[in-house]
């Protein structure tokens, strides 16, 4: 609360003196204790002035650089330490099959400083077998303008900073470090006799065409599967906005089991406000690729859908059915229309996701689900009993009794007479020599998962 008290005034940068004001007794020595405290990034020096009665005041050189992103997100709060590029927990998407549906995080960012702060945003993706040491970057005019809605660049408006300027100077009569809004400023330089008033010229600033930047490589800039919607956000300053960031499954190789998606994205900060950029000869501000980004490290895992199929035989399920069974205990009764004979299977999730999943098995297979409330139904091949099929889902490490079932019916008996060209796919009628038929059906059950990818 006292920090905050001392910040107040909305400069980003304060000092606090203790004693400020007393008596120094003759030969007496005193330590002055001075406190800074910030909530801004930046270059700052300022005079410490000491009155003693009615004598000269003496001023007191005082010089302080302030590193680090000053934003912080609400989930993790505000850094204690001060590394050069903050960093926080990585931002975890959890494990997700292939080429499923996109999966989003929504982020709070608060901004503790009294000015608004502009975030460009940059994607990165880590991979293992990079060997790259350093990037070479080149810019043409500013790398990070101010866009609109439509990502359309606009108007900056601000000044420009000193790193997108170039300043001809005499540098014996201009502080290094300093930065002059005015094309004409005034120094005074006192002695012991007389007060000099020196007039330092500049000439006009010439705006930089060209920038080139070498920095240590440590990502492959992408565009997925990781995105940060929107690519630019301005977060007003002492109050706090929301950006939305997404992970998109990529499809895996059938060689590849599971694989690891690293990467981050970096939020380089920019000040429109010229103010904020810099104060003559009080104040600098590096922004843009000059300053710490905010940075958030990424991480999700990719799959495939998969499920285990356990069944009693490694050769599959084998049904065996005669035409008799149509022909009841009591044949006085008639002929039944329908003979069922059941065998069942387990499915097993040993993945560490969710699987959604349809069973697909024709005529005259059918399935159903011990559970009562994860019916299936037989699919005919038509789009809209497909459309119709229910969705089943299985949590990792759970597994799902399935119960197939073969239907022997008076219509199936009737194929035997039918010619090879009017079977469907999957029928075949084997005849012997002592004029014996049978008929003999081939059919896969087809596991739909969610992700459009099949499993037979």
């Amino acid at each position: 609360e006292f920090a905050a008290a001392v910040l107040s005034h909305g400069k980003g940068v304060a000092f606090h003196i203790q004693p400020s004001t007393g008596t120094l007794k003759a030969f007496q020595q005193l330590i002055i204790e001075i406190t800074a405290y910030n909530n801004m990034w930046g270059e700052y020096q300022d005079d410490l002035v000491c009155k003693v009665g009615d004598l000269k005041p003496k001023l007191i050189p005082m010089q302080m650089t302030v590193k680090g992103c000053p934003i912080f997100l609400q989930m993790t709060g505000p850094q204690t330490e001060e590394p050069i590029i903050s960093k926080i927990p990585p931002l975890r998407f959890g494990t997700h099959v292939s080429g499923g549906s996109p999966v989003f995080r929504r982020v709070q960012l608060i901004n503790p400083t009294p000015f608004d702060i502009r975030l460009d945003w940059e994607i990165y993706n880590q991979e293992e077998d990079d060997k790259k040491l350093v990037d070479l970057l080149m810019f043409f005019g500013d790398p990070f303008p101010p866009k609109d809605m439509e990502e359309n660049e606009t108007a900056s408006t601000g000044s420009n900073s000193e790193s997108e300027i170039m300043l001809k100077s005499d540098q014996t009569a201009i502080p290094r470090g300093s930065i002059y809004s005015a094309l004409e400023t005034t120094d005074e330089v006192s002695d012991t006799n007389s007060k000099e008033k020196e007039i330092v010229t500049q000439e006009p600033l010439i705006q930089k065409i060209v920038s080139v930047l070498v920095r240590p490589h440590e990502g492959v800039p992408a565009d997925n599967p990781y995105s940060v919607t929107p690519r630019q956000i301005v977060v007003p300053g002492g109050g706090s906005i929301s950006v939305c960031i997404s992970f998109t499954p990529r499809i895996l190789p059938e060689a590849a089991p599971e694989v690891q998606c690293e990467g981050f994205v970096l939020g380089f900060m920019n000040l429109d406000d010229k103010l904020a950029k810099a104060v003559p000869n009080k104040v600098r501000r590096r922004h843009g690729y000059e300053a710490p980004p905010l940075r958030i490290d990424l991480q999700a895992f990719v799959s495939h859908a998969l499920l285990k199929v356990d069944m009693d035989h490694d050769r599959g399920m084998v049904f065996h059915s005669m035409a008799s069974d149509l022909v009841p205990d009591q044949p006085l009764l008639g002929v039944l229309t329908d003979s069922v004979m059941t065998q069942s299977l387990k499915l097993i999730n040993c993945t560490k996701v969710p699987l959604y999943f349809r069973l697909l098995l024709p005529t005259p297979f059918s399935l159903s689900s011990t559970d009562p409330k994860k019916s299936t139904k037989t699919s005919h091949s038509k789009k809209e009993d497909k459309e119709q099929q229910p969705q089943l889902v299985l949590y990792p490490q759970q597994n799902m009794l399935v119960k197939v079932s073969f239907h022997t019916t008076l219509e199936l008996l009737t194929y035997q007479h039918l010619p090879d060209t009017q079977l469907l796919p999957g029928f075949q009628v084997l005849q012997f020599e002592n004029g014996e038929r049978k008929l003999k059906f081939n059919q896969n059950l087809v596991i739909e998962h969610s992700n459009s990818t099949t499993q037979v």
